[in-house]
């Protein structure tokens, strides 16, 4: 199913493996280098993690291929957690890559704001580049819920302004991380 599995585990493994390869051409790899770099729970790897953030944010992930139905799939695919084989039904034949793009979408960026809630901390241009996740109307909204979250944990008075935006968006996922978030950070009211 992955080509790179060895890959991810060594990068789950070893700190030089995993710098080495969080900009691989395989998102799979990217995934389990941003999941990695949570694990350690090093802030550290904060500046890392908002070089893939940012590098993520410019691939063509949200112009995708319509999908008539998913063979395989138990829930919805746009999970971080969810790397099972499903296999997508397009509406016309596409291009391996685009195809390749629609399996990615926001799973890299989701688990590297995941990395960044398991680290308890975030550099000023994080969370920058999470309050533009939140204000980006075309983002997926799995990933503007986990920047909701991390808001939560490391968001300040300035983060109040783009949860309060994301309250009022038609996702139910999203508001709910947006209202903990809020709740939160209560202390900067």
């Amino acid at each position: 199913m992955i080509e790179h599995a060895g890959l991810m585990e060594q990068v789950l493994a070893d700190p030089e493996a995993l710098r080495a390869n969080c900009r691989h051409p395989d998102w799979r790899v990217r995934y389990a280098c941003a999941v990695a770099m949570g694990e350690c729970g090093d802030a550290a790897w904060l500046p890392l993690l908002y070089e893939v953030l940012v590098a993520e944010n410019a691939r063509q992930l949200y112009s995708q291929p319509r999908v008539r139905e998913f063979v395989g799939s138990y829930d919805d695919t746009r999970m971080a957690e969810q790397l099972i084989r499903t296999e997508a039904v397009f509406d016309r034949e596409y291009p391996e890559e685009l195809k390749e793009d629609w399996r990615c979408r926001g799973r890299v960026r989701q688990a590297c704001l995941f990395a960044v809630y398991a680290i308890g901390s975030a550099t000023s241009e994080l969370v920058a580049e999470i309050h533009r996740v939140l204000a980006d109307p075309s983002e997926d909204s799995v990933v503007m819920a986990a920047g909701a979250m991390v808001l939560g944990k490391v968001g300040d008075r300035s983060s109040v302004p783009y949860l309060e935006q994301a309250m009022r968006l038609d996702e139910w996922c999203l508001r709910v991380e947006a209202r903990k978030a809020l709740a939160a950070l209560e202390r900067f009211a």
